[in-house]
């Protein structure tokens, strides 16, 4: 089984997450936090794949040493209340971008294309 991180999640969005995580059967809830020390350090470990990262408002400004590794992780999928185009400055590259509220099809989806493409 997999483990993935989730960073900057909400506990509502956290709570979807691992609900539609458990139904994967597959990919189990690891490490959950925000902009920490601790989390860029389990970031940069590279034992997590994907990372699910939950971007706040686009006014919001998240930290740059966060900013560099994760346009390097190849297995981020990002979720967000706002659509993908406010966030282009970010210079983000995710594997995908879930606009919340999604549904499980749409995260399943999400997911099987991440085992099609990283196994």
């Amino acid at each position: 089984m997999h483990t993935c991180l989730t960073i900057n999640h909400t506990k509502a969005s956290r709570s979807q997450l691992a609900h539609y995580l458990q139904r994967t059967g597959w990919l189990n809830l690891g490490q959950a936090g925000s902009f920490t020390g601790e989390m860029l350090a389990h970031l940069t470990s590279g034992n997590y794949a994907p990372v699910f990262l939950r971007l706040p408002d686009p006014d919001t400004e998240l930290p740059e040493s966060f900013l560099v590794v994760l346009r390097q992780h190849r297995g981020l999928i990002i979720t967000s209340p706002y659509p993908q185009h406010l966030y282009g400055y970010l210079a983000l590259q995710p594997f995908d971008f879930l606009t919340e509220p999604f549904s499980f099809e749409r995260f399943a989806g999400s997911l099987e294309r991440y085992v099609e493409r990283f196994g």
